[in-house]
């Protein structure tokens, strides 16, 4: 941790803001308005910490309301998220400035536009407007707070009440010192670099991407800033992800059907791209998933979420091609957005299902005892089961169903759902009497139902051309050879012509009755249906990055390889995943032409299935000739079967131009230790001067010397060895505590040396602490009763309970420094002050400072509650014992006279004791002679702590007689 510098503007900051006191800050610069601000520290920090910065005329504005496009700039540069995202908001464009951090905050979801498509980017954001942001960025995990303790509470919006109270719960935004939190304020430079000061310092935050291997690893309490992936390699075992936020991408490549928990974790995008057997997500708590891409096999699964704002679950499920999803639970939004998609909700609801003009014969299977609020039917699509569809949008042709749903709205274009039989349904691709086929089209028959054999065996790819014909011209015309398959759900047969089928003809396809059947038994009729193709085939077309012939390619290259069209594997048209070693089989990367030595590398592919990235195992060497290519006969287009043809290029790498990547800083006393990156293998030179000295040029950085050439001291210059992308440190000793310095780098690599990279910052200094510290109430009127506090010059806080009756404090501080208490203006070495109590409760700051020294904040919590119980009572009398009569009652048996004394003290130190008309502090006593005569008598006395009083009494009372016999 970073230890910050507190100083009097401090403390004046905790009086506007009432927000949770700070644990480190910087001083990185001096602006002209921000020095005595209450945020000054904060700023500093911000600036430092490069999430913020002043203006050319060298101010910071500090009270200047924040847009919303500066507010999701600032988060995006505090916590280092990376990824982007298409941004459709209809005010938002490329050249503004701002686009590329919209895109981040879009990727990372935590922002959101209005109802009319915009995002009003130069709009001031107002407080529960950033509470909404900050809500989605930081664990939900911490105490929500009490909004209704807040006089203002309902004029926060109900759309923003759950994430207002959860970051007021997390003290990352509180009230004023009116007691009003004013959720409709704009947001200011200075409350933002406040609260995201306290983020940066309060939660933990990993920049870097993540990979889960290992059985039962478990995230947990963390900010994943980009990606985090569970690897195949974790097989069908178990990992967890508790109270995180991943703000990048969750690729799901690895899990068994018990496996990925995310317990209240929010996650902006999850990818579940497991080719195998299905795994299973549960979402529960406060858990909420933005957007979840389904690409392969997958049991998504809601239990106990705390719904809302905080916990909905899956907000917005895609289901991609030929993915198989089993839903379990409550889900607000799912789009099937691919063709022959199979998703089943097996429990529970869908408030809204749609399905995509892309998501065409996609089998939908709603059980018995579950319900579909809303579907939006836009292709050929087939619903099964006895569960409920309360209204179906129906915009499409061959739409059928098992169950009919309860009412539906039918586009004038579409046809009438109809009733699928009692037992299968098949539809064909293409559809009876389609033109203009592709010649190289594929095709396939969908059924509703798995299919097996008429005699119960399993369907295997030889099989197929016993029961389905393809003929050309006429349906007793010639046959087409074909090769065909099976998927895995034994639901959909893929057909491909041996060649390209022949232009403006017009083919037949036959399913031979009696020859197939579905689970139950029941066979199938004969079908045939037509089409008539076109005189075109479809083409797909290939890209590469870097392009053909290009020169100077960096050794560290980012290879792409796109096509126009999403690619699946040739063989049986299956998806392909970045984790499927079918991936390499498809490309070639070597050195110099195709015949050359093999470059190691890894691929993934985009979930779009329409970009291969390539990615060398090391760096490549300069100069070189590379060859990538794509072979043929390994790849095809998803919706038509279209070969990728195969395609190459070749490029050379080229001299890299050395580059300072990051120069980052820490202080100690007297030393600074600087981490460098540098983007290529070579020397880094570093030197430190004062702030305040002239800037130097690369040849004095190199050389160690000062802007007038002269050397400076050997430890404020460092030089060695630097390899490409890996940090290295460097320290620099010596140096002046409490003063700022200037680090100058540069790299020396390939002949070349790098621009000079500078950055600020400043040495620790000395902390300095109060000598002594007294807390002394007035009670009764009477002052200073006694110090109530223990002090040690190490102990930061203290706490005093005092009744309402104490109504007066006198705080004495001392020491060496500049004192300050509750807000006032310093003085020299000593303090003294009197302070009314009110309330409840109490909170007094106490800061000394001093210059060139580390400031110390010590703080007094003070409570007040009344407490008129007695902590001892004790009664003197000659052969008398006193008994507890109940209550506050006592009795005293006695004979004769005698003398009594009645000593009591009260539980509250501060209380006063009220006896025979005498009213003491604490305790007090009484003492009379008892005569017979005053037998069954009862005398009282009172305890008085603030407004509270309690009354007790001792009854004198003469024993029974014992009789004679």
């Amino acid at each position: 941790m970073k230890l910050k510098r507190i100083g009097c503007a401090l403390l004046a900051m905790i009086l506007p803001l009432a927000l949770a006191m700070p644990v480190n800050c910087y001083a990185a610069k001096s602006f002209s308005d921000t020095r005595g601000h209450w945020a000054e520290d904060y700023i500093n920090e911000a600036v430092h910490d490069g999430f913020a910065g002043g203006y050319p005329d060298g101010r910071f504005l500090p009270d200047k309301a924040v847009t919303r496009a500066e507010f999701a700039t600032m988060v995006n540069k505090a916590l280092g998220n990376s990824g982007t995202a298409d941004v459709t908001f209809n005010d938002i464009h490329e050249g503004n400035w701002y686009y590329n951090d919209v895109s981040k905050a879009v990727a990372a979801a935590f922002v959101a536009g209005y109802s009319d498509g915009s995002f009003r980017p130069d709009s001031p954001i107002t407080r529960q407007e950033a509470a909404v942001m900050l809500a989605r960025i930081v664990p939900a995990g911490g105490g929500n707070g009490n909004l209704r303790s807040y006089p203002d509470y309902r004029s926060i919006g109900d759309w923003a009440y759950d994430a207002m109270e959860k970051i007021n719960g997390k003290h990352y935004i509180g009230a004023y010192n009116d007691g009003r939190m004013h959720p409709l304020d704009q947001l200011t430079r200075a409350q933002t670099a406040k609260i995201l000061c306290d983020i940066i310092d309060d939660e933990t935050i990993v920049t870097g991407n993540t990979t889960v291997k290992d059985d039962g690893t478990r995230l947990s309490g963390k900010i994943y800033a980009n990606n985090v992936t569970i690897h195949k390699d974790l097989g069908e075992d178990d990992a967890s992800i508790d109270n995180c936020v991943i703000l990048g991408n969750l690729y799901v490549q690895g899990g068994g059907d018990d496996t990925v928990t995310l317990n209240s974790t929010r996650v902006a995008n999850a990818i579940v791209d497991k080719g195998s057997d299905p795994v299973r997500i549960l979402a529960k708590g406060q858990t909420a998933v933005a957007q979840l891409s389904a690409e392969e096999s997958s049991i998504l699964q809601t239990s106990s979420l705390s719904g809302g704002f905080l916990g909905p679950g899956y907000n917005n499920i895609n289901v991609k091609s030929e993915a198989e999803v089993v839903l379990i639970g409550s889900f607000p939004k799912v789009s099937v957005t691919g063709s022959r998609a199979n998703l089943t909700l097996d429990s529970g609801t869908i408030s809204d299902l749609t399905i995509l003009s892309a998501g065409r014969y996609s089998d939908i299977t709603v059980d018995s005892g579950t319900t579909i609020d809303n579907v939006n039917v836009n292709a050929e699509s087939y619903f099964h089961g006895s569960g409920t569809i309360s209204h179906m949008g129906v915009n499409a042709d061959n739409v059928t169903y098992e169950t009919k749903p309860k009412n539906w709205t039918i586009a004038s274009s579409a046809e009438t759902p109809r009733e699928s039989g009692a037992y299968y349904d098949v539809a064909f691709s293409p559809k009876n009497n389609e033109k203009n086929v592709s010649l190289d089209t594929r095709i396939t028959l969908t059924f509703d139902s798995a299919m097996e054999m008429r005699d119960g065996d399993s369907i295997s790819s030889s099989d197929i051309e016993d029961f389905i014909t393809i003929r050309k011209g006429s349906s007793g015309g010639p046959q087409i050879s074909f090769s065909a398959s099976i998927n895995s759900s034994r639901k959909v047969i893929t057909i491909m012509p041996d060649s390209h089928l022949s232009a403006n003809t017009k083919y037949y396809v036959t399913l031979e009755g009696n020859s197939i059947q579905d689970d139950d038994g029941d066979v199938n009729d004969e079908e045939t249906v037509y089409f008539t193709t076109g005189d075109e085939t479809d083409t797909v077309t290939t890209s590469y990055s870097p392009s053909n012939g290009a020169t100077g390619v960096s050794v560290n290259p980012s290879i792409t390889i796109s096509f126009s069209d999403d690619v699946v594997r040739y063989s049986n048209g299956a998806s392909i995943s970045s984790s499927d070693s079918y991936l390499k089989d498809c490309l070639v990367f070597r050195r110099n032409n195709s015949d050359g030595n093999t470059v190691s590398y890894s691929a993934t592919i985009s979930s779009s299935k329409k970009v291969i990235t390539i990615t060398p195992a090391y760096s490549l060497d300069l100069n070189q000739k590379y060859y990538v290519a794509v072979l043929s006969g390994r790849l095809k287009t998803a919706d038509h079967g279209v070969s990728v043809p195969s395609s190459s290029v070749t490029w050379t790498t080229g001299v890299i131009a050395p580059n300072v990547d990051g120069l980052t800083l820490t202080p100690t006393t007297n030393t600074i230790t600087a981490n460098i990156t540098s983007n290529i293998s070579g020397t880094a030179y570093l030197v430190a001067l004062p702030a305040t000295a002239p800037t130097i040029n690369t040849t004095q950085v190199m050389n160690g010397q000062n802007a007038n050439n002269v050397p400076v001291a050997s430890n404020f210059r460092a030089y060695g060895a630097v390899t490409g992308g890996v940090t290295k440190a460097f320290t620099l000793t010596g140096l002046n505590s409490g003063t700022q310095y200037t680090v100058y780098a540069v790299i020396n690599g390939n002949g070349l040396n790098s621009a000079v990279k500078s950055a600020l910052t400043t040495t620790t200094s000395d902390t300095v602490r109060l000598s002594s510290l007294e807390v002394l109430p007035t009670v009764s009127g009477v002052p200073n009763p006694g110090n109530q506090i223990t002090f040690n010059e190490s102990t930061l806080t203290y706490n005093v309970t005092l009744n309402t009756g104490v109504t007066m404090l006198r705080i004495n501080a001392a020491g060496t420094g500049n004192i300050s208490i509750d807000g006032d203006t310093p003085n020299q070495n000593g303090a003294s002050k009197d302070i009314a109590l009110t309330g409840a409760s109490r909170t007094i700051y106490v800061v000394i400072d001093k210059q060139n020294a580390q400031g110390t904040l010590y703080r007094i919590d003070v409570s007040r509650t009344n407490n008129t119980n007695i902590s001892s009572l004790t009664v003197s009398a000659d052969g008398a014992a006193l008994s507890d009569a109940g209550g506050r009652s006592y009795m005293l048996s006695t004979n004769g006279s005698v003398r009594i004394i009645v000593s009591v003290t009260a539980a509250d130190k501060f209380a006063t004791v009220l006896m025979n008309g005498a009213e003491t502090v604490n305790s007090g006593s009484m003492t009379f002679d008892l005569e017979p005569s005053m037998m069954d008598q009862t005398y009282r006395f009172y305890i008085h702590s603030g407004s509270d009083e309690g009354a007790y009494e001792i009854t004198f009372k003469r024993p029974t007689p014992v009789p004679r016999w």
